[in-house]
């Protein structure tokens, strides 16, 4: 099972974006700084109702918890955010 908890800082506002006439419906993108590794951050990205949730709710320099999945495209890794909470 592919599974990551993360807490860190949020360093920029969440980017939204919609998709037609796929899978998925929105997709909503952002950084994370770590808090365990300093000046180190990774993006992170929701889908569909958890996108709309983010886009709400998450705002740059919040502390935020992270439950995920690990993904790699093209030698970049990501996180696919399961669930979120503010801290």
């Amino acid at each position: 099972m592919n599974s990551c908890f993360i807490i860190g800082n949020v360093l920029n506002e969440p980017v939204f974006k919609f998709f037609y006439m796929k899978k998925h419906t929105s997709i909503c993108c952002f950084s994370v700084n770590l808090n365990e590794c300093k000046g180190n951050h990774i993006n992170v990205f929701a889908l569909d109702n958890t996108a709309d949730y983010v886009f709400q709710k998450i705002h740059k320099g919040q502390k935020i918890l992270i439950d995920g999945s690990l993904y790699s495209k093209k030698s970049h890794i990501y996180v696919k955010i399961n669930t979120i909470k503010v801290l």
